[in-house]
C-alpha cells in the first residue's frame, strides 16, 4: 500500500533513542504507538474497504492507485529511484535485488526527500510494480495481510485448525493483563499485539509485579499486546514460499554454561573474547539484567557445573548467540504442518515462528507450538546463518513469478 513509503520514511527519519527493549532495530516510540493506534481503530475500517477490491478484484484496483501516486509523487519531486544495490538496509531486500539481477528484472530503490527507504519499483513481465522489501504477484491469494501480523487473531486460527499454539489472551490495560495472569499457566510472555524482532516484549513472567512492568514496557510502542503462555525450546522461523516450506531456521537466545566458579559477568566476558567473528559481543543491558532477575540470578551468581542459562529472550547473531539452517533435517511433518499453515495465513510469502525443543524428532511427541506470523519475513535468516546449508529463498519468491 501507498501508506508503507510514508511510514518507512518517518520511522527511519524520527529520532530514535536507545533502547535495549527494542534490541538491534530501535524505533521511534511515539510514532510507532501512534501507528499502531491508526491500526486498530481507522485501519480497521480501511480494512473491510479494500479487503472487497482486495479478495474480488485481485488488487488491481489498489495497485493502480498506487502506481499513480507513486507517478505524481515522482513528477512533484517528492520521490525519486535510485539503482545502488549498496544502499539497500537489510540483506532481505539485498536478497531479492540481487536475485532479480540475475533473472534480467531491473529494479530501483525509492527515495522519499533524498532518503532511501525499504520500498521498491520493478519492471516485471513489462510491467511496473511497486512493492516493500518483497515482491508478491498481485494475482494470489493474499486476504493474510489484513490479519496474520495480529497475534491474536493468528493464534485463535491455528486453535480453530489443530495446530499447536500456546494459549493467547489480547490484553489492553492492566486490569485485563493481571486478568489474563490469573486464567493461564505460568509462566507468561507478554508482548505488543503486532510487530517483529521481539520489541518491547518480556519473556519468563511469574509475578503479578513482574506483569505490570511487562505491561507498561509493551505499551511504550502499542495499545494493545498478547498475553502467551510460555513454551520451552529453541526459536525457529519456518519460511513458506507458495505453500512450501522452504527454510527452517533455528535461533538460540545468548547463554552462558556454569562451570561452579566463575559469575555471570565473568561467563560473559569469556564468551565474548571466544566468539565467532560474526557473531556479535553479549552487552550487558537493562533488559538483559531483568531477564537474569526473573530467574533469580544477577551477574554475580555462580551458575552450577554443567548448567545452562539463557541471558535474554531475544535470539540471533546480533545478541550474541547461536543460528543453523535446518531445512533438510526437519521431521517430515514438519512440512506437512507448516503447508497447512501457509494455506491458513493465506500469504504467498510468510514466516511463521515456533518454540519447540527438537524439530528433527516427531512433533507429536513433544510440547510445541507456532507462536506468531511474519507477513514481511527476514528471508535472509536462512541465508547466513552459522552452521547449515545456506537457503536463498529470494529464488522461490521470484519463481512466484514465473520468470527464469
Amino acid at each position: 500500500m501507498f501508506f508503507w513509503f510514508f511510514y518507512l520514511y518517518m520511522i527511519e527519519t524520527k529520532d530514535k533513542k536507545i533502547c535495549s527493549a527494542c534490541g538491534t532495530a530501535p524505533v521511534n516510540h511515539g510514532f510507532m504507538f501512534f501507528s499502531k493506534l491508526m491500526d486498530e481503530t481507522v485501519g480497521k475500517i480501511m480494512d473491510v474497504f479494500f479487503s472487497f477490491f482486495l479478495i474480488n478484484k485481485s488488487r488491481k484496483l489498489t495497485d493502480w492507485v498506487e502506481k499513480q501516486l507513486f507517478n505524481i509523487s515522482h513528477f512533484l519531486g517528492i520521490v525519486k529511484y535510485d539503482d545502488d544495490i549498496e544502499k539497500s538496509p537489510n540483506g532481505r531486500s539485498k536478497l531479492i535485488w540481487e536475485e532479480a539481477r540475475r533473472r534480467g528484472i531491473e529494479m530501483k530503490q525509492i527515495k522519499v526527500f533524498g532518503k532511501c527507504i525499504d520500498y521498491y519499483k520493478a519492471k516485471i513481465n513489462g510491467e511496473i510494480y511497486f512493492f516493500q522489501s518483497i515482491p508478491v504477484p498481485p494475482w494470489l491469494p493474499q486476504e493474510g495481510y489484513n490479519w496474520a501480523d495480529d497475534k491474536m487473531i493468528f493464534a485463535e486460527k491455528l486453535q480453530k485448525a489443530g495446530i499447536p499454539s500456546p494459549a493467547t489472551k489480547t490484553v489492553y490495560s492492566v486490569t485485563q493483563a493481571f486478568s489474563a495472569f490469573d486464567k493461564l499457566s505460568k509462566p507468561l510472555i507478554v508482548k505488543p499485539k503486532s510487530g517483529s524482532r521481539g520489541r518491547h516484549t518480556t519473556t519468563n513472567i511469574n509475578t503479578k509485579d513482574e506483569m505490570r512492568k511487562a505491561f507498561n514496557l509493551a505499551y511504550e510502542i502499542s495499545p494493545s499486546m498478547v498475553v502467551q503462555e510460555h513454551l520451552f525450546g529453541s526459536v525457529y522461523r519456518a519460511t513458506v514460499v507458495g505453500g512450501k516450506l522452504v527454510g527452517f531456521f533455528r535461533a538460540d537466545p545468548p547463554q552462558v554454561t556454569g562451570d561452579g566458579i566463575k559469575n555471570i559477568k565473568e561467563l560473559i566476558l569469556e564468551k565474548n573474547k571466544n566468539r565467532h567473528e560474526r557473531v556479535s559481543d553479549i552487552v550487558v543491558t537493562d533488559e538483559l539484567l531483568n531477564f537474569l532477575k526473573r530467574q533469580g540470578y544477577t551477574l554475580d551468581s555462580v551458575i552450577p557445573l554443567g548448567l545452562t542459562i539463557n541471558l535474554l529472550a531475544k535470539t540471533g547473531r546480533l545478541y550474541g548467540s547461536y543460528t543453523k539452517e535446518m531445512l533438510p533435517e526437519v521431521h517430515s511433518k514438519m512440512h506437512s504442518i507448516f503447508e497447512k499453515v501457509g494455506e491458513i495465513a493465506s500469504l504467498p510469502v510468510a514466516g511463521f515462528d515456533l518454540i519447540i525443543l527438537d524439530p528433527t524428532q516427531d512433533p507429536d511427541t513433544q510440547r510445541w507450538g507456532v507462536i506468531e506470523c511474519n507477513s514481511l519475513p527476514f528471508i535472509d535468516l536462512h541465508y547466513f546463518s552459522l552452521e547449515g546449508e545456506p537457503v536463498n529463498v529470494a529464488k522461490n519468491v521470484w519463481d512466484l513469478w514465473n520468470i527464469n
